[in-house]
């Protein structure tokens, strides 16, 4: 049986907007399609996910429509955990961090607040 297809909902709509605003202000995104998708999406309605929903099975390609996908469940994400941020390390501070933790039995974030925070 096939999956169902996705729907905004009224809950994912701010992110959904906030990451096309973001995208549509870049007129690479979409070549040839930025203006008219652009006009359409200002002509949306605000808080009208099924609006929005039809605007991104319209002048959406599949593979732009999964990137706003997982946009949104990643910001989904952040909003239920205010208190992690993802950062990217180079391999030698990532060992660095791993040293310390497995010397002071405790996680990398620990590391990082006992260490650099001031909280010894």
């Amino acid at each position: 049986m096939p999956r169902p297809r996705y729907r905004i909902t009224p809950e994912d709509e701010p992110f959904a907007r906030r990451w096309l605003e973001k995208k549509l202000g870049d007129p690479r995104w979409l070549g040839e399609r930025t203006h008219e998708a652009y006009e359409a999406y200002l002509a949306l309605p605000e808080r009208d996910p099924e609006g929005l929903t039809a605007w991104g099975e319209r002048y959406l390609s599949k593979r732009e429509w999964t990137q706003l996908k997982n946009a949104v469940r990643q910001a989904r994400r952040r909003a239920r955990e205010p208190e992690l941020v993802t950062v990217h390390l180079t391999r030698y501070a990532w060992r660095i961090l791993q040293f310390w933790a497995r010397r002071d039995g405790c996680s990398l974030s620990e590391v990082i607040e006992r260490r650099l925070g001031g909280r010894m």
